[in-house]
């Protein structure tokens, strides 16, 4: 006779595909306040890294901060290709270097090139320097764009749209000084102002968008719209290169981070090539 109060096999298989597929339900559902927190988070280091940005150059006769993150003294000891004028300034944070796209250094000596920084004046916190959702050992992971006294792309400057005062900024609330990138990185943040095309990868954080802070200080989260966009910054591993939108949205995508990072577009839109 058949031994009662025991599982059979497929009984057992069943059991654990109900546990499985509880587990697929509830755990996103358990991970997204977590998530939020985060974003909310990386949010308010944002903030505060836009009036710190603020309070510096209030106190420097309205000059904007050094953008390029470390690499005063890379410009020059390296004058090729040509420093900006920026060369020389002690920048917002001092140089972490990098190997193989890692930090080399420590969290200590990371947070002793924080205090090198020029903002470290204003702010007095590392945490405030990295997003929560970063890279591990990364403790710098957000990046001034390049309109902001970062690097001089050409034509940028001449054409107003590279600007290293603030009475030079017209309508503050659109434009972008810092960027979520999650780890880090030298240099400022690069997106084409002459030609519809990534040249870092834009940031994928926190749920498929990027967070975001403006000259007048507010900081907002973006969802990208398109795949595209999605799949550059999630599947290129350099944190360099140059890509295209191939769809509408990712064309959008693109566009509106330009807007907000120039100005303007310095080039005429055209349609994405199917």
């Amino acid at each position: 006779m058949r031994r009662k109060g025991k599982f059979t096999l497929i009984e057992l298989f069943v059991v654990i595909a109900i546990i499985a597929l509880l587990m697929a339900i509830f755990m996103p559902a358990r991970s997204r306040p977590r998530e939020l927190g985060k974003r909310a988070v990386c949010l308010g280091n944002l903030k505060q890294l836009s009036l710190a940005w603020v309070f510096y150059s209030d106190e420097n006769d309205g000059k904007l901060v050094n953008g390029e993150a470390g690499n005063w003294n890379r410009l020059i000891s390296n004058p090729t290709p040509p420093p900006t004028n920026i060369c020389g300034e002690p920048p917002w944070v001092s140089d972490i270097l990098l190997q193989n796209g890692n930090p080399t250094t420590d969290k200590r000596s990371q947070e002793q090139k924080i205090k090198d920084g020029a903002l470290w004046e204003y702010i007095k916190n590392p945490k405030v320097f990295r997003c929560p959702a970063g890279k591990i050992n990364h403790w710098v992971t957000y990046q001034i764009v390049d309109s902001m006294n970062g690097f001089q792309q050409p034509d940028t400057a001449s054409e107003g749209v590279w600007v290293n005062k603030r009475e030079k900024l017209s309508k503050p609330g659109d434009k972008i000084v810092f960027i979520d990138v999650g780890e880090v990185r030298s240099s400022s943040y690069h997106v084409s102002y002459r030609e519809a095309k990534w040249l870092d990868m834009p940031p994928v954080r926190h749920r498929d968008g990027a967070t975001v802070s403006f000259a007048d200080t507010h900081a907002v989260y973006w969802k990208w719209k398109g795949e595209d966009t999605i799949g550059f910054g999630r599947n290129d591993k350099s944190s360099d290169g140059e890509r295209q939108p191939t769809s509408p949205e990712g064309k959008e995508d693109l566009q509106e981070l330009q807007e907000a990072v120039w100005g303007k577009l310095g080039y005429k839109p055209g349609a994405v090539d199917e």
